[in-house]
């Protein structure tokens, strides 16, 4: 009996402190794992926008992981475009050189300049002063006047063969003389240029 009053005497009882103090304890901790389980609960919204912009890039993605613009709205215009005509150059067929030394010359489209007559006389006698003439102009620049030069010395020396071809002539003496003769901003060299065409035209015809 003495051992068991010892033993409620040894054993505390707990105070009315201690039980406000437990009960405090336990209503923080409470509240505390009740405020952290709010915080930690799970927000669907930030996945949701993380998903978007995954879907969002790969569609602007091409197949060589290459970013592309969106692309830009087509131009529909009721205007067409302007387009430039280039006519087709003509066409000149080649001298057709025989086989042997002593064979026949075939040359299409050819005619034949008696380089003897009046008419000639006074084409080269035109065509000297316009050569002449044109070295020293200023009014066309030197690419165009180089170029015409060579191509009328080219012609000259084409009407001067036995058999020269007529669109050779064209080319090379027809057009250069009638653009000098409309275009060439000098007075003496359209003149010279005009005179020369002239009889130039008495000769092939």
């Amino acid at each position: 009996m003495a051992k068991k009053g010892k033993s409620r005497k040894g054993t505390k009882r707990p105070t009315k402190a201690g039980k406000r103090g437990r009960a405090s304890a336990r209503g923080k901790g409470g509240a505390f794992q009740s405020t952290a389980f709010q915080q930690t609960a799970f927000d669907p919204t930030r996945y949701d926008i993380a998903a978007s912009l995954r879907k969002l890039s790969a569609a602007m993605r091409s197949t060589s992981g290459e970013v592309r613009p969106p692309s830009a709205p087509l131009d529909i215009s009721t205007s067409p475009p302007e387009v430039r005509v280039v006519p087709p150059p003509g066409l000149i067929t080649p001298t057709v050189y025989p086989d042997s030394p002593q064979g026949p010359l075939i040359i299409h489209n050819h005619i034949t300049i008696n380089i003897r007559t009046n008419e000639f006389k006074q084409f080269n006698t035109d065509f000297e002063l316009l050569i002449r003439e044109l070295r020293y102009s200023n009014e066309i620049s030197g690419e165009i006047r180089d170029q015409l030069l060579s191509e009328l010395k080219a012609g000259r020396e084409i009407i001067t063969g036995p058999k020269p071809q007529r669109d050779l002539i064209d080319l090379l003496l027809v057009r250069p003389l009638k653009w000098l003769a409309e275009k060439s901003g000098s007075a003496i060299v359209s003149k010279l240029a005009a005179d020369a065409l002239t009889w130039l035209f008495k000769i092939i015809v």
